[in-house]
């Protein structure tokens, strides 16, 4: 709560309480004292004034869908309800407006209600970052009637919204390796086993002697050699080494270290899954969770969970994670490749580290 005194109004009011006080200690009777009285209450009166107000405002606040995606325009609508029998004067509303954009409502904007009045105001909003967070009307504004004060307070009812990353290009070019895409049975298109295969083909000039297939040439009465099979892609496992909570989780730095994390994990996901290629995901969901990504509808299934459900309950599995995370870090893997994405690294640590 923040409190600003409005100079001019407070030297007018000490002006009049010192005019006040000078014509009942010369004039005294009723008139001059119940003035006198009158503008002594006048500041409790009106703080009081301002508590009712409070305590009597409803403000309601929704989003058309459940979860939004960042940078897409949804319908916001806010109801906001003087419950009282006391009016509402001009007060500001003040919105959230580091993270998310309203259209149709300006912060600041004031608003008068009756006794018992409710108003109605819709807008489109766009949220500026993935994860789950307050949006909407932040705080109000709350003035006496005669400008001695303003008061500036958060709402009585906040609005959180679920935010989904986009799904974006980000993570590929640091996945565009050989040997990244975990599949049993995929084959590598550019890399090939040591030992011949059962696949064959015609005799090319510089082709290995000992590649031949002999039998196979006898029947077709043509030189053949075999071919070596196509190595076996590695298998990946995507360890997702979110940061801890913060004492708040509506600071705008972590938001914005978060969204950036969101959409890296997702274009992750999406590389191997848009493939049909399965990847194994290691991500703290209260507890430690394990899922696998091998199609559009397993995607789908772990985008749904992202924005809200990568969380600790408590910190020993932080310490577990972290503790999985080092055991795998600089280690190589035969056939197997381990990605590290640590949201929140050190100094001497990188966003993400491959280890194959």
């Amino acid at each position: 709560m923040t409190v600003t005194i409005q100079k001019r109004g407070v030297i007018l009011y000490l002006l009049i309480l010192v005019g006040s006080l000078g014509f009942a200690s010369f004039y005294g009777g009723p008139v001059a004292y119940v003035w006198l009285y009158a503008i002594f209450l006048l500041i409790p009166v009106s703080i009081l004034y301002s508590i009712l107000n409070y305590q009597c405002l409803r403000i309601y606040q929704e989003i058309e869908v459940h979860k939004v995606t960042r940078g897409e325009v949804h319908t916001y609508r806010t109801t906001i309800e003087n419950a009282g029998l006391l009016p509402i004067y001009r007060m500001g509303i003040f919105l959230f407006t580091e993270r998310c954009q309203l259209t149709d409502i300006k912060d600041g904007m004031p608003i008068s209600l009756y006794g018992f009045e409710k108003q109605e105001i819709t807008s489109g909003i766009i949220c500026r970052y993935a994860g789950a967070y307050n949006v909407g009307i932040e705080k109000i504004s709350l003035a006496d009637p005669f400008h001695l004060y303003e008061v500036m307070i958060e709402i009585p009812y906040t609005f959180k919204a679920v935010v989904n990353p986009p799904v974006t290009d980000k993570a590929f070019a640091a996945l565009e390796i050989e040997n990244l895409v975990n599949s049993t049975g995929l084959k590598s298109d550019i890399s090939y086993e040591d030992i011949l295969g059962n696949d064959v083909r015609a005799y090319e000039m510089g082709d290995a002697f000992k590649s031949i297939n002999w039998k196979v040439s006898a029947k077709l009465s043509k030189l053949m050699v075999r071919t070596p099979d196509k190595m076996e892609k590695s298998k990946v496992t995507m360890l997702l080494l979110a940061a801890k909570d913060p004492a708040s989780k509506q600071d705008l730095e972590y938001l914005k270290r978060r969204d950036f994390f969101l959409e890296f994990i997702i274009s992750a996901a999406w590389h191997f899954g848009s493939q049909g290629v399965p990847v194994q995901i290691i991500y703290p969901s209260g507890q430690i969770v394990k899922a696998t990504v091998n199609s559009y509808e397993t995607f789908m299934s772990f985008y749904d969970i992202v924005a809200d459900g990568i969380f600790y309950s408590t910190d020993r599995i932080y310490d577990e994670l972290r503790t999985m995370a080092a055991e795998y870090r600089g280690s190589g893997y035969e056939n197997s490749t381990w990605i590290i994405i640590n949201e929140n690294p050190e100094s001497d640590e990188e966003f993400y580290t491959i280890c194959d």
